[in-house]
């Protein structure tokens, strides 16, 4: 059933762009757009009244999944990523091979088509299902979607099923890459608790990270000895990437600020679903594929497991979750936009916002 025409309150709409279904949710704070057939992507997450656009878009854009110049071994992600919030299962990381199964990279659920259902459509609030069964594995993930009249947030609910007779292992996270203009060295990443760590990997070319060590968040120590401050973003064209996982967050939430206009995006979730934090920095470094330097983004990436090395290596350092046949796993997130505040300390489960001006 299509979605009911309103043009006031909360509301839904429906449309076909570069050849794939484009689902849009909408109320007088937000207007959310999902990519129904590329892995559901949240590719946009605009506050209306300060029009603020939060998420990364990439200079790729928006491509057709179906148009492919030659088969790559990394499997599609990265050829048709467009920025945006993508939600990764089973394999967090570059390709690999688990139970004879080849995942490429961040795959599977984020490069295939979703089915979508409308629940809720009324002014009050509009609701919708959208879920996959991935090509490669047993799994049937659901996702419900809520926007309420007069709330600045978007609530989101997830089941994981396993529908196979075996058990099953998995990294399953949300990748939202926020960007510019809303992005800059003016912005403030806020965590709950006062101590925090960040652990981290040698990584690509252009990382300032020593692989495999432990750092009091939100200083991180550079190759150089210097302090590099994980809460504030470098600015454009430093030419740099890192990438480090918080790993005991007390609480499920983080708040990104950007103080000089005073508007933010918050995210809090279900921490027994998703008890690490991704944190990457990609500030113009990537020479070459897949960026030549033109991308400019944080992501802040609640997840199951880490390292970003793989299922395998999160099977290896025992974060990997394992699902046991007809076993069902629940998890929720709240993205919240706010603002008014430079400094933030609390999210509330129910998307309230606390700080300072």
């Amino acid at each position: 059933m299509p979605p009911a025409y309103r043009n006031h309150q909360c509301r839904l709409a429906e449309y076909t762009f570069q050849g794939q279904r484009v689902l849009f949710l909408e109320n007088e704070f937000l207007r959310v757009g999902v990519l129904v057939d590329k892995g559901a992507d949240i590719f946009q997450f605009l506050h209306k009244p300060t029009d603020t656009e939060f998420m990364l878009h990439t200079p790729r854009g928006i491509r057709p999944p179906a148009v492919q110049s030659v088969a790559s071994s990394w499997g599609s992600f990265l050829d048709y990523y467009e920025g945006g919030w993508q939600e990764i299962l089973p394999n967090g990381g570059p390709a690999c091979t688990y139970k004879g199964i080849e995942f490429g990279l961040h795959g599977e659920v984020s490069t295939v088509p979703w089915d979508c259902a409308i629940d809720v459509d009324t002014p009050d609030i509009v609701r919708v299902t959208l879920s996959v069964r991935p090509f490669r594995t047993p799994f049937f993930l659901q996702r419900s979607m809520t926007l309420r009249q007069g709330e600045s947030n978007l609530l989101i609910e997830e089941t994981l099923s396993n529908e196979g007779r075996e058990p099953m292992q998995y990294m399953w996270g949300h990748h939202p890459a926020f960007g510019a203009p809303f992005l800059g060295p003016e912005c403030r990443v806020d965590l709950p608790g006062d101590v925090l760590t960040v652990e981290t990997f040698a990584g690509a070319a252009g990382t300032r990270l020593h692989g495999g060590h432990r750092h009091r968040w939100p200083m991180v120590t550079e190759r150089e000895v210097a302090a590099l401050d994980f809460s504030r973003p470098d600015p454009s064209g430093t030419g740099h990437e890192d990438l480090g996982y918080v790993v005991d967050l007390p609480e499920g939430w983080y708040a990104l600020t950007n103080q000089k206009t005073q508007v933010g995006f918050a995210l809090t979730w279900s921490l027994e679903t998703f008890p690490y934090l991704w944190v990457w920095r990609q500030f113009n470094q990537s020479n070459g594929y897949p960026w030549y330097g033109q991308v400019y983004t944080l992501a802040l990436e609640p997840w199951t497991s880490y390292p970003s090395a793989g299922l395998l290596a999160a099977i290896a350092n025992g974060t990997a979750a394992t699902i046991e046949p007809g076993e069902s796993r629940h998890a929720w997130l709240r993205a919240v936009a706010y603002e008014g505040l430079t400094t933030v300390s609390g999210v509330s489960p129910a998307g309230v916002v606390t700080g300072n001006v």
